[in-house]
């Protein structure tokens, strides 16, 4: 199967695959997620060249997870944003950030994320929506949902 092939397929991982599965993506998306708003900002956080950084984040525009702003002060320079879509990642974002911290063989965390509400230094948790418990995949098993259809 083909990397643009994964769009079409009848699975949410493949297809968020298609559109996050890019190398670059997660880098741009934490320098999004970190604030940088211009094309130099971007450059400057991941140090890519301006073709393939300008490939980019077209291609996260047309996906639909940033968006071009007018310069809010006034100059002619565009700024990019998350959408809501966008910023629907960011536990995404934040799961992968604990992954690399425990398992990448990082001496200690580079970045660790600071809640601002509570003003404590947090890890994330994937829990239950239904009882709150902490869940693994030895908790859970996959079951037939209503988008399911069986290929022919």
């Amino acid at each position: 199967m083909k990397h643009e092939e994964l769009a079409e397929e009848n699975c949410a991982i493949a297809r968020a695959s298609a559109i996050l599965g890019e190398r670059w993506v997660w880098p741009i998306l934490r320098q999004a997620f970190n604030g940088a708003h211009r094309f130099e900002e971007f450059q400057r956080g991941i140090g890519l060249s301006r073709n393939i950084l300008t490939d980019r984040l077209h291609a996260l525009i047309a996906g639909g997870i940033l968006e071009r702003r007018p310069d809010p002060d006034g100059g002619t320079r565009t700024q990019y944003g998350l959408t809501r879509k966008g910023h629907a990642l960011f536990p995404v974002y934040v799961a992968m950030m604990e992954w690399g911290n425990e398992w990448t063989g990082l001496a200690d965390p580079p970045v660790e994320l600071l809640h601002k509400p509570c003003g404590h230094r947090m890890h994330a948790r994937v829990v239950c929506s239904e009882c709150g418990q902490d869940i693994s995949d030895r908790d859970t098993e996959p079951v037939v949902g209503k988008g399911t259809f069986v290929r022919r």
